[in-house]
């Protein structure tokens, strides 16, 4: 009984880590991201391999990928005249059960968001550092 329980056990608690947590949206949240994805794709050509291995933590440093990441908040109207990312916004963006783990994220990768970059590398930097902090909870709207 106590090899049964254990092993029971032990496959409980392996399945729960590891795994993706990816927020779960609305339908017309994922309409929307599903409108601002293909104009940001057809803006930057980026290929959508490229797009879906980040979220494997496979960033290619490739100037369409990292600008389809910046047009994503630019669709979005969370940057303003001068480039910057309202990340504020952005957070707010996610839904509220989400929205603490989302602002560990992003709380601990905005300082890469300088201006001695163009908006396309500080989306890049921004996204990879949001990766490395939690790989689990990371996803690209």
């Amino acid at each position: 009984m106590f090899v049964v329980t254990l092993s029971i056990l032990l496959i409980f608690t392996s399945v729960g880590y590891g795994e993706k947590h990816k927020p779960v949206f609305s339908d017309e949240i994922k309409e929307i991201m599903e409108i601002v994805h293909n104009e940001c794709v057809t803006k930057t050509k980026v290929a959508e391999e490229d797009i879906t291995n980040c979220e494997n933590g496979i960033f290619k440093d490739d100037v369409k990928l990292k600008c389809y990441l910046f047009c994503v908040v630019e669709e979005l109207n969370l940057v303003d005249d001068d480039g910057q990312v309202d990340y504020d916004m952005l957070v707010s963006l996610i839904p509220e059960e989400y929205r603490q783990r989302s602002t560990v994220m992003i709380d601990g990768c905005k300082h890469l968001d300088t201006n001695n970059k163009d908006n396309c590398q500080k989306a890049f930097d921004v996204h990879k550092c949001s990766y490395a902090i939690d790989p689990d909870f990371y996803f690209i709207f």
